[in-house]
C-alpha cells in the first residue's frame, strides 16, 4: 500500500495543533483562553458521545479550551467514583501527548457542566443541582474525598495519601534530608488513616491528609446532609523531601 506524503504531513500538522493547544491550555492554568485548533479524533471512541455532551457543556460555560481538549484525539476521559450522585457524573480529563501533561476534573449533569479543578464552589453547585443525600459515613468519606481530589489547582503537585507511605520521597536521599524523612514517616505513621467519617450533629465530620508541592496538609472536612463541604486546611509539614515536579 502507498501512503501519499501528502497524508502523512497532514497527519503531523494535526498531531503538532493539539500538542501545542494542550501546552497553551497547561500554562494558564486551563483558562479556555487559547485559539488554536485540536484536532479531533475519529466518532470511533465507545464515549465519544459522552465527550461531545461534555464539550458542548463545557463550550457553553465559556471555557472552550477544555471543551477541544475532551473531544481531542489522544486524550482520555476516565470516570471518577462518586456512588453518591443522582444523575450527575464526574470525570477526570487527561491529554499527555506533549511534553506538558494537562489534566483537569469536571462534572457533567444532563446538558450543564461544571470545571471543578481551582474552584471549589462549583462542587458545591454540582451536589445542589445533583440532590445528592449524605446520610451515611460511608458516603461522607467518599464526598470528602472525590471533593479534594476533583478541586485541586491546576499546575501543582497534589494528591490525597492513605498511609505515610503513599508520601513519594525523593529517591536515594541521604543526610539530613533522609534524617527527616525518617523523622516525618515515624511521627505521621499512626495519624495518616484513610478518609472515614464520624457523625458531627447532622452532619459529618471527615480528616483527609493531602501532599501538595513540598507540603503535608491535614484537610478537616464538615460534609451536610446536602453533600455541601466546609474545608479547614492546616499544614502540618511544610518541607517534605519529595520531587517538586508536576
Amino acid at each position: 500500500m502507498t501512503v501519499s506524503s501528502g497524508s502523512s504531513a497532514d497527519r503531523r500538522a494535526r498531531r503538532l495543533a493539539v500538542a501545542v493547544t494542550a501546552a497553551g491550555l497547561l500554562a494558564a492554568g486551563c483558562s479556555g483562553s487559547q485559539e488554536a485548533d485540536v484536532s479531533k479524533s475519529p466518532k470511533s471512541r465507545p464515549d465519544e458521545q459522552v465527550r461531545t455532551g461534555l464539550s458542548s457543556a463545557l463550550t457553553r460555560l465559556g471555557r472552550t479550551g477544555e471543551a477541544r481538549i475532551v473531544t481531542a484525539g489522544g486524550s482520555r476521559l476516565t470516570p471518577m467514583a462518586a456512588p453518591f450522585l443522582k444523575s450527575w457524573r464526574v470525570y477526570q480529563v487527561d491529554y499527555r501527548q506533549s511534553s506538558r501533561p494537562v489534566m483537569f476534573h469536571v462534572a457533567l449533569g444532563g446538558s450543564q457542566a461544571y470545571l471543578l479543578t481551582g474552584d471549589p464552589a462549583a462542587f458545591g453547585k454540582m451536589t445542589k443541582a445533583d440532590g445528592s443525600s449524605v446520610g451515611e459515613a460511608t458516603t461522607a468519606a467518599a464526598v470528602a474525598t472525590l471533593y479534594v481530589q476533583t478541586t485541586r489547582p491546576s499546575g501543582k503537585l497534589s494528591y490525597v495519601v492513605n498511609g505515610v507511605d503513599q508520601i513519594k520521597f525523593r529517591p536515594n536521599i541521604s543526610g539530613s534530608a533522609a534524617a527527616r524523612r525518617d523523622q516525618i514517616v515515624s511521627e505521621y505513621r499512626p495519624v495518616i488513616k484513610p478518609p472515614a467519617a464520624v457523625p458531627k450533629g447532622r452532619d459529618f465530620a471527615v480528616t483527609v491528609h493531602v501532599v501538595r508541592d513540598r507540603e503535608l496538609i491535614r484537610r478537616d472536612l464538615t460534609i451536610s446532609p446536602r453533600g455541601d463541604v466546609e474545608d479547614k486546611p492546616k499544614t502540618v509539614v511544610s518541607d517534605l523531601p519529595v520531587p517538586y515536579v508536576l
